[in-house]
Order: structure tokens, then C-alpha cells, then sequence
């Protein structure tokens, strides 16, 4: 008897440890890159446009994490201008310029899954506001 209760026992303490808030679980399938990258967007076709500027606190080839301050809404379309940390030869300035749709809010960040991307060179003005990401293509 006393084996038994002992088996309730460690079962017990087993589900104890289950019920507790799971760690975090890595559901990512692409690898992430932690960066400090400046990042400019604005919506694409919404009723509401939304515009700012943030931090890229992490990247991969599949989403962005941007850290700013203010509230946005999941199932937005935004395009994206982040300013690239290496140059072209060494002297041009990039930018990668991304089309994706928030997939995550939280307070101070948002995660954009992305959909399609491209670098360009970096000029002195973005896109007019009437032109989107891969216009006439």
C-alpha cells in the first residue's frame, strides 16, 4: 500500500509540474537574427491609414518584430522600410523594402509575417503615398 500511495504521489507532483504555465515553446521554423534597425511603414489599402517609425528588434526571412510605442491592429497589410546595416561595395546605402501582415500585438511591439521583400537602394524620399509595393508588376 504504501508503494501505491507513494506512485499517487510522484503522479501527483507530475501533474503539478504539467499544469503549470508552459515555457515557452519555439514554434519558429526560420532562424532569427536580433538587430537594432531603424524601420518605417505604413498601411496599404485600409480605410484607417496607419504610419510610424520603430525599431527592428529581430528579423527573419519570414517576419519582423518592431518595437513602437503606439497601439496597431493584427490583420493589417503593412509595407515596410528598414534601413539595412551594410552598404553596397561599401558606400551605397540599402534598404529592405517588405510587404507583410501584423500577426502579433503586444504592448510596445508588433510581428509582421511577411509576404514578399526586396532590397533597394536607399534615397532620399520613400515611395509616394499613392504607390504601393510592386506597383504595375
Amino acid at each position: 500500500m504504501r508503494s501505491s500511495a507513494r506512485l499517487a504521489s510522484q503522479e501527483k507532483e507530475y501533474r503539478t509540474e504539467d499544469s503549470d504555465p508552459p515555457h515557452q515553446v519555439e514554434r519558429r521554423t526560420r532562424l532569427r537574427f536580433p538587430f537594432e534597425l531603424r524601420v518605417r511603414f505604413r498601411s496599404l489599402g485600409q480605410a484607417y491609414p496607419v504610419a510610424g517609425a520603430g525599431w527592428v528588434r529581430n528579423i527573419s526571412s519570414g517576419g519582423v518584430l518592431v518595437m513602437y510605442q503606439h497601439e496597431v491592429s493584427a490583420g493589417t497589410t503593412l509595407e515596410l522600410h528598414i534601413d539595412w546595416p551594410t552598404r553596397l561595395e561599401g558606400r551605397i546605402p540599402l534598404q529592405l523594402v517588405a510587404v507583410g501582415t501584423i500577426v502579433r500585438c503586444e504592448l510596445f511591439s508588433f510581428a509582421v509575417g511577411l509576404e514578399r521583400y526586396h532590397f533597394r537602394i536607399a534615397g532620399k524620399q520613400d515611395l509616394p503615398s499613392d504607390e504601393s509595393f510592386g506597383a504595375g508588376a
